[in-house]
């Protein structure tokens, strides 16, 4: 559903917004991976080509495309390609299991595939191939033959974001082009970007995040600088690559911030081009901020804290970090962008008290349509109901997300509704005990979880990591810690040090894997 009164005027499809960067700095570059570099005109020519493959292989406006490629400039021009096609992509990771890549392939009825299915043949439907080094051929050859066609509309798909949430089966959530184009448009009232900021694609194509990244650069005349898979895991190599590139933008999960930050500690690399860091995918803790503000200040980058959804293209608020914020240990997520309506509500759909949590119910023009082929679901979560203010009837998003208003009006992230527990009669927010964790000074973040020990035996536990510097903090220092913090009943049993937090494909916390380790821990005892 679209929501009217957004639109700034002109064409509203994301291949209309780069063609427009492309007339306007034919030669600047918008493109970088490694030592090779690609102008917008050569982009441009370069997605055109990726195009023509794809009409002469038979797909059409509407289609579904799988894009499965290792991540590099030939993904970022195969997005392009696509869409100019006026299709739509679907992005698998690489490192995606068989068995979600084929229920993804299956469950979206995807018609051609770029890049390589892996070990196995690709589903029956799924009917024109483009291998990666067809792609990367066409940006030597430069060749556009193939059938001309119709590029998108702003009403078209131009993406379907596989998201798994916290049932584990993936729910495929379809993005259009005016989507993306109101959050472009409402990030323009917060951020001062121009040509001369250098993006770096740092997530998997597969995480929306990169959405945020590849339209950031592209959609303002900058340049997208692509991570190279040799820094990819490794926070000492990428904060080289982002001092050697003066990369000036910086998109981060905290799980992944919080690695970069210790790296950047240990070798004092400095970063005087790096203007903004911009933090979302999971909550962020104030607190694990502390080293990176003390060595970088708080005004150069600027630090923002954003929240965001998939089902609500990617952010829908931007908070500014501060140094008040810092003395404290709440997760501040601001205002919403504009265009925004927003509810925060109790399990009845009231509406909460200020200071009060509540979930968070939103509607505006970034909201999408839904779940693909999921519709008991979509009318479950994307409900009609009366605006409180004015009584106009709009169709919300039920986030899933406890919040409360600030003081100030704004927005605090107070955790996920389904990490709330109810243990020996208690009801604890799992999210509550890990920042009266992440309060302690030598901890960097905490993870807790509730873990069964044996039949009739499920106690909290704590997994927790501290920078390399930091001297071997024993869990009683912690319990001596949380007495005079919380109540008895919310102290973790045990505590586990990490070297790291495990993160998933997409750099968030993989609470699969701590569990994991967990079980682990517990057998070797």
């Amino acid at each position: 559903m679209r929501e009217e009164g957004w639109e700034q005027g002109g064409p509203k499809d994301l291949v209309s917004r780069f063609n427009a960067s492309v007339s306007a700095w034919p030669e600047r570059i918008a493109l970088s991976e490694e030592e090779k570099r690609f102008t917008y005109a050569e982009l441009d020519t370069w997605s055109d080509s990726v195009a023509g493959l794809l009409r002469a292989r038979g797909v059409a406006p509407g289609y579904r495309v799988v894009l499965r490629m290792s991540p590099g400039a030939a993904s970022v021009a195969t997005v392009l390609g696509i869409l100019k096609c006026g299709a739509s992509y679907v992005p698998l990771d690489v490192r995606h299991p068989v068995a979600r890549r084929e229920f993804i392939a299956r469950d979206s009825a995807a018609r051609a595939l770029v890049g390589s299915w892996g070990e196995a043949l690709p589903p029956r439907h799924i009917g024109a191939l483009v291998t990666e080094e067809e792609v990367v051929a066409a940006c030597r050859t430069g060749d556009t033959a193939g059938p001309a066609g119709p590029g998108p509309s702003d009403d078209d798909t131009a993406y379907v974001i596989y998201t798994s949430g916290t049932t584990g089966e993936p729910k495929g959530v379809p993005v259009r082009h005016h989507h993306v184009q109101a959050l472009l448009d409402g990030a323009a009232s917060v951020f001062d970007f121009t040509t001369d900021d250098r993006w770096l694609l740092f997530h998997s194509i597969a995480f929306d995040f990169s959405v945020w990244e590849m339209w950031g650069a592209l959609g303002t005349g900058a340049e997208l600088v692509v991570l190279p898979q040799w820094a990819a895991r490794s926070p000492d190599k990428s904060l080289r690559l982002i001092a050697e590139r003066g990369i000036t933008v910086l998109n981060q999960t905290p799980t992944a911030f919080a690695a970069l930050a210790d790296a950047a500690a240990r070798s004092g690399t400095a970063l005087p081009q790096l203007r903004y860091v911009i933090f979302g995918g999971e909550k962020l803790s104030p607190p694990s901020l502390r080293s990176w503000a003390k060595q970088y200040g708080m005004a150069r980058p600027r630090l923002v804290n954003g929240y965001g959804i998939t089902e609500t293209t990617v952010f829908t608020t931007f908070h500014e970090v501060t140094e008040d914020d810092l003395a404290g240990d709440t997760s501040i997520i601001g205002d919403p962008l504009p265009g925004f309506r927003i509810r925060v509500v109790d399990e009845q759909g009231h509406e909460v008290l200020a200071g009060e949590k509540g979930e968070l119910w939103l509607a505006g023009p970034q909201v999408t349509d839904g779940y693909l082929n999921r519709p008991e679901l979509t009318a479950e979560k994307f409900p009609a109901a009366a605006d409180p203010v004015t009584g106009e009837t709009l169709r919300y998003y039920r986030s899933g997300d406890l919040v409360s208003r600030a003081q100030d009006g704004g927005l605090v992230y107070d955790g996920r509704a389904d990490l709330q527990v109810k243990l020996r009669g208690y009801r604890i927010e799992l999210s509550d005990v890990e920042a009266a964790v992440r309060r302690h000074a030598a901890v960097l973040d905490a993870v807790v979880t509730l873990h069964e020990f044996k039949a009739s035996d499920t106690r909290l536990v704590c997994a927790y990591v501290t920078g390399d510097d930091t001297p071997a903090l024993e869990p009683q220092q912690i319990r001596q810690h949380m007495k005079s913090l919380l109540p008895s009943y919310m102290h973790p049993a045990r505590y586990l040090r990490l070297a790291e937090l495990p993160r998933t494909v997409n750099g968030k916390v993989d609470r699969a894997a701590i569990a994991r380790s967990w079980k682990e821990e517990t057998q070797h005892r």
